[in-house]
């Protein structure tokens, strides 16, 4: 029997990112589901710590996505340097998104922003994949 539960955020306080954040945001290229992941650890993270207690299972239930799915959407994060894991279900944020709070002295990986005239190439072909999967399964 699997449990439901998804934990609540450690604090209720809005969660606030500076422009800085909000910059470096908008020059990583990460999926809906990436960005999707990412806005839910920013939701459940401890404003303390910086990070986020959730399964990757839970995270499943909780967005209504597939393992697969929510799985590559941490990927995109651990790989893009703006979330990782700490250990089993608990993944740090970058200190950028958190007002540099971290669990803990830890080398802080770089973020990895693309260049804004690469989002179009790279939307271009993640569309001609979604539309070639969407072919094969029709």
């Amino acid at each position: 029997m699997s449990s439901s539960y998804v934990p609540s955020p450690p604090s209720e306080a809005p969660v606030t990112l500076t422009r800085d954040a909000l910059r470096i945001l908008s020059l990583v290229d990460v999926s809906t589901a990436g960005r999707r992941v990412l806005d839910e650890l920013l939701y459940l993270s401890d404003p303390d710590t910086g990070t986020a207690a959730i399964s990757q299972n839970e995270m499943a239930r909780e967005l209504g996505a597939s393992k697969p799915t929510v799985n590559r959407g941490f990927k995109e994060l651990r790989e893009c340097g703006l979330a990782w894991s700490l250990e089993d279900a608990l993944y740090q944020l970058h200190p950028v998104l958190t007002d540099g709070k971290v669990a803990y002295p830890m080398p802080i990986p770089e973020i990895k922003a693309s260049e804004p005239e690469r989002f179009t190439e790279q939307r271009r072909a993640r569309f001609a994949a979604q539309v070639a999967n969407l072919a094969a399964t029709g």
